[in-house]
């Protein structure tokens, strides 16, 4: 955390706990300067300090920042079935599982091209974007929107009915603009 504080000498980590659930401690954290959102992590853990350890790890990561890295065994070493099956949404949507997942990768972007003299690098693998959509279901249960609120928003925004149909980009989008809008209020998009 030594790093965060040396790049952003007025910036603030925020830990929040969300919820706990089938004996989960699920906990987001929010990387501030000012009220400028630069990063956030979220995960889920069997106790408060793995999960919150876990979830400022994220969001540094998103910074190129990295601390000591937790296996996923750590965290939680036998993941209950019943999280699995849960459905997260009033209307039983299971698009996302509230288990912990390898964090993102923070680069992005496309490489720069290279001559063509020069060998291509092997394909990307495909960027994991779960906490993502996780945070999405979080943030429109914060503004208390149903799914078809939600769906609406989508296609309003991106013409899309689905977040799985979101672009990684669309996506991060939609969840910063959600991230965005006033607690409990209506749809303003």
């Amino acid at each position: 955390m030594n790093e965060f504080h040396r790049r952003y000498p007025t910036g603030s980590i925020v830990s929040d706990l969300l919820q706990i659930h089938d004996g989960l401690f699920i906990v987001k954290t929010t990387l501030l300067v000012g009220d400028t959102i630069l990063a956030t992590g979220m995960a889920a853990a069997p106790t408060l300090e793995q999960a919150e350890d876990s979830a400022r790890q994220r969001a540094l990561q998103l910074l190129g920042i990295h601390l000591p890295v937790q296996t996923e065994a750590e965290l939680i070493p036998h993941p209950p079935a019943a999280l699995a099956a849960a459905p997260l949404s009033e209307a039983g949507s299971t698009d996302l599982l509230l288990e912990p997942t390898p964090p993102p990768n923070p680069h992005r972007s496309k490489p720069a091209a290279k001559p063509a003299s020069e060998k291509l690098p092997p394909k990307r693998e495909p960027v994991d974007l779960s906490d993502e959509i996780a945070q999405t279901t979080l943030e429109m249960k914060r503004l208390g929107w149903t799914e078809a609120q939600g769906r609406a928003c989508l296609l309003e925004r991106y013409g899309k009915r689905s977040r799985q149909q979101l672009t990684d980009e669309e996506l991060l989008d939609f969840l910063h603009f959600l991230q965005r809008q006033p607690s409990g209020g209506e749809p303003s998009f």
